[in-house]
């Protein structure tokens, strides 16, 4: 028999393989170091490995840790502040602007617990306090995919007339680059390789032309996923109509920003046509939906982008804007919303909404190599999920199975038992193993 780390046996696998959601009845997975070795029935692994920890996985949903695609920790520590206003930034810009690194620090280690307590294994945070909170992540133990916030803009936004072009400083847009620039060197593969950076400019109408080459330039000599705001409101097409003469997917698609290397955040101002531009592109989405209905009352155009082939991935952007880090409530929206919006409770099925939180979710973001399915070679990321919480009873499994409809649907996320991340227990039946809980809380 091989030796290895960790065997979980007779759990309800759904392993995110193929087309589906690969379920496994009774299924194990066998882990070594920071790889899963086997996936497949537990009397067939049982005989073939002895693990120095074995975990009986009975009566727990098995599956591929989650990913949230698109968050801004740098303002977590402001939850609660931007709702009851006329406009998100009415409630939270003046607290913005008074943000000390300690209070960053605060909001990545928050936004990381809440997340990691409800199944949470990878990170795609994205704003200037990287360099403050990516320190935090590699000592946690959990999986991030980063970014700093590039912009070529000063600090005058909020005093200029609609209509009015913004400034561009270029030494304010070379130091920003410069600053991503500096993570991608001393943080890209970081951490045993659960650290990893992507390319951040702000949106289309933060950067001037010369900038957004120097980004390009940048991410195809690193091999880097390009993340961006896109079609975030009235003021972003105002401003490239002006500015340029054209909307802002137009104006990337003359700039060669339409490719796979994109990831497109929210383009909630965007046309139908515009977002299937996008998708046909092979270009990848990050869709945030508790945040755009909190903030905006929209439902970001992932129904569009779905359709059209594109891969999507969830975000629960920051909790000022959507309250939570919680993927267990951004599934059960997202799904909610978009068969609201077209009329149909048959057009996001629950299996689709988990695979946007796991593989497809790694797809997007450029990591489904490595993770985002239970199989053989990967990363092992992975959650067990306690079936037998009320919120996730009956347990159904013949002749219909009800699992993934509950995790989607019911799930609070407090049903989590255990997340493993590349290879190692981070949470624990109520506790994270790695830091000390209770006093970064307080």
């Amino acid at each position: 028999m091989q030796m290895i780390d960790l065997l979980l046996t007779n759990g309800d696998l759904f392993t995110m393989a193929g087309d589906g959601v690969g379920y496994l009845e009774k299924g194990a997975v066998a882990i070594d170091g920071n790889r899963i070795v086997a996936v497949g029935p537990s009397p067939e692994l049982q005989a073939r490995y002895q693990a120095r920890r074995t975990i009986d996985a009975t009566m727990k949903a098995v599956l591929p840790g989650l990913i949230d695609g698109h968050l801004h920790t740098v303002i977590a520590i402001l939850r609660g502040l931007g709702q009851d206003a006329p406009t998100w930034h009415e409630g939270v810009d003046a607290f913005f602007e008074q943000l000390t690194p300690a209070a960053v620090l605060a909001g990545a280690q928050l936004s990381a617990i809440e997340a990691i307590r409800a199944g949470t294994t990878t990170l795609g945070d994205y704003g200037p306090g990287m360099p403050i909170a990516l320190p935090f992540y590699e000592k946690l133990g959990v999986r991030a995919r980063v970014c700093t916030l590039i912009s070529e803009v000063p600090p005058v936004e909020s005093t200029l007339a609609e209509g009015e072009l913004y400034p561009f400083d270029p030494a304010i847009g070379e130091s920003r680059l410069q600053e991503n620039l500096d993570l991608i060197g001393q943080w890209n593969g970081a951490a045993n390789g659960r650290i990893t950076v992507m390319i951040g400019p702000q949106g289309a109408d933060y950067c001037s032309k010369g900038l957004f080459e120097k980004i390009k330039e940048a991410a195809g000599k690193h091999g880097l996923k390009i993340l961006m705001h896109i079609g975030q409101g009235d003021r972003e097409i105002l401003q490239l109509k002006n500015r340029y003469g054209a909307r802002p997917v137009e104006f990337l698609q003359e700039i060669g920003y339409l490719d796979e290397q994109l990831i497109a955040v929210h383009m909630v101002k965007c046309t139908d046509e515009e977002v299937e531009q996008i998708a046909s592109s092979g270009a990848s989405m990050a869709f945030c939906p508790s945040s755009l209905i909190i903030c905006d009352g929209i439902v970001p155009p992932a129904d569009v982008f779905s359709r059209t082939g594109g891969k999507v991935c969830l975000g629960t952007d920051e909790t000022s804007s959507n309250n939570g880090t919680n993927l267990f409530s951004e599934m059960k929206l997202a799904s909610l919303a978009l068969n609201m919006k077209n009329q149909d409770p048959t057009l996001m099925p629950t299996w689709k909404v988990l695979r946007m939180a796991t593989i497809e979710g790694a797809q997007a973001i450029g990591l489904d190599q490595e993770i985002g399915s239970l199989e053989q070679g990967k990363k092992a990321d992975l959650i067990l999920v306690d079936l037998r919480k009320p919120s996730m009873m009956p347990v159904l499994r013949d002749p219909v199975r009800n699992i993934v409809p509950n995790l989607v649907l019911s799930a609070r996320g407090d049903e989590v038992a255990m997340s493993i991340i590349d290879g190692q227990v981070v949470y624990d039946d109520g506790r994270i193993t790695t830091i000390s809980e209770d006093e970064l809380l307080e």
